[in-house]
């Protein structure tokens, strides 16, 4: 390994990118860890900090190394081709919630369109670590994004779903969309009780009478909850970088839909 002090790495980068592939591999893995992040770290452009990433075999480890936001910039340039379904099994569960808590908030209120590009994403998955993945997502935020999405066309919605009558196929189910179809397969597969529970919030089936003032609170209990999880990060952290400057830097406003992901 090459332990010696990296004089500009940001030049390092450009030299890296320059060489054939073969050779940059060669060069970029005789460096320790520290100094390959140093590399990626400089590289402001992240489409050029991916190609690094994959100048490893395995970048798992560079990646879970790596600051949250700079691997969230990486990630947001991919949303919605379903190539960053490549790179999300390598994040940590903690790394995935942090982003989940960052990129599909907006202004204190849940951004279903990048939610939306988030889930379509993770459909993508392979099932054993799309189950990972859901996991640090909270089950209200996925019902907040369907609620409006999926019918189900019967009196006795907790009846049939308790009985297990009730799956992505069922007769009785209506979508809005393929991609609402989509998600719902994907967590079906992924784990069926995820699955059971997420329909009892969809229909709101464990709630009184008054159904949208709980909903309403609920929603508000979300949003206390991942304030209380972003501020806890930034205190532990020494906050070098606020959560609107992630904002800004990973642009959520410009985030746009593949056409094939609307079919």
């Amino acid at each position: 390994m090459n332990h010696t002090e990296l004089v500009d790495p940001h030049l390092e980068a450009q030299k890296l990118l320059a060489m054939p592939v073969p050779k940059a591999e060669a060069l970029f893995q005789s460096y320790a860890m520290e100094q390959q992040l140093e590399i990626i770290s400089s590289t402001r452009d992240p489409r050029v900090r991916e190609e690094l990433y994959y100048l490893v075999p395995d970048c798992t480890e560079l990646i879970q190394e790596s600051p949250t936001e700079d691997v969230l910039q990486v990630l947001d340039t991919m949303l919605g081709t379903g190539y960053a379904s490549i790179l999300l099994p390598c994040l940590t569960s903690e790394q995935f919630e942090e982003m989940m808590d960052l990129a599909v908030w907006r202004n204190g209120k849940i951004d279903d369109k990048a939610l939306n590009l988030w889930l379509f994403e993770l459909s993508e998955c392979d099932r054993d670590e799309l189950s990972r993945l859901l996991t640090q997502i909270d089950i209200r935020v996925l019902a907040i994004l369907l609620r409006n999405r999926i019918e189900l066309n019967t009196d006795f919605k907790a009846l049939f779903i308790e009985a297990g009558l009730v799956d992505p196929s069922y007769a009785g189910i209506e979508y809005a969309d393929e991609q609402s179809k989509a998600i719902i397969e994907a967590i079906w597969e992924a784990d069926e009780d995820l699955f059971i529970h997420l329909l009892y919030e969809i229909f709101a089936l464990d709630k009184e009478e008054d159904v949208d003032i709980e909903i309403e609170a609920a929603v508000e209990r979300v949003k206390d909850e991942r304030d209380e999880r972003v501020q806890e990060r930034d205190q532990a952290a020494g906050i070098n970088i606020t959560e609107e400057e992630v904002l800004q830097k990973v642009d959520l406003n410009n985030l746009e839909l593949d056409e094939d992901t609307e079919k």
